[in-house]
């Protein structure tokens, strides 16, 4: 009982820790996004409502928050296709190893922490199950 609970806690802090890193992200690039928008609305059109430039913003953090999610979907496939995966599937608080050399390391991180797991560095090559795609 008490090994499934810390079990359940560490999953937790994992995802909570991706979904900081995402709502960071998307509100960093949100605030530029939106406020070069009001600035040239209002440039171009002076009577331009502020709900507009509200809506927009709220739209743009829809909008960048399913793009990274899936930009990170994508890029744990394309490591594990690619070999740089020492698992090739995240379960629950165990240790996924991620080589160094990853080309999109931070968003392969990001999708194991959103999952539940942990991400951990390794220089050696990862063991990865032939899948008959690899690539170059």
């Amino acid at each position: 009982m008490r090994i499934q609970r810390t079990r359940s806690r560490h999953r937790q802090v994992s995802r909570t820790r991706a979904l900081m890193k995402i709502v960071v992200l998307v509100v960093l690039v949100n605030a530029i996004l939106t406020t070069t928008f009001a600035f040239l609305a209002h440039e171009n059109h002076p009577d331009i409502a502020l709900g507009l430039t509200i809506l927009f913003s709220f739209v743009l953090c829809a909008i960048l928050s399913a793009w990274i999610r899936s930009d990170a979907k994508h890029a744990w496939l394309h490591a594990y296709d690619a070999g740089f995966l020492s698992s090739t599937e995240i379960r629950r608080a165990r240790t996924v190893w991620v080589r160094q050399d990853c080309p999109r390391r931070w968003l392969v991180v990001l999708h194991i922490e959103f999952e539940g797991g942990f991400a951990a560095s390794t220089t050696e090559p990862a063991r990865a199950a032939p899948t008959g795609r690899e690539t170059c």
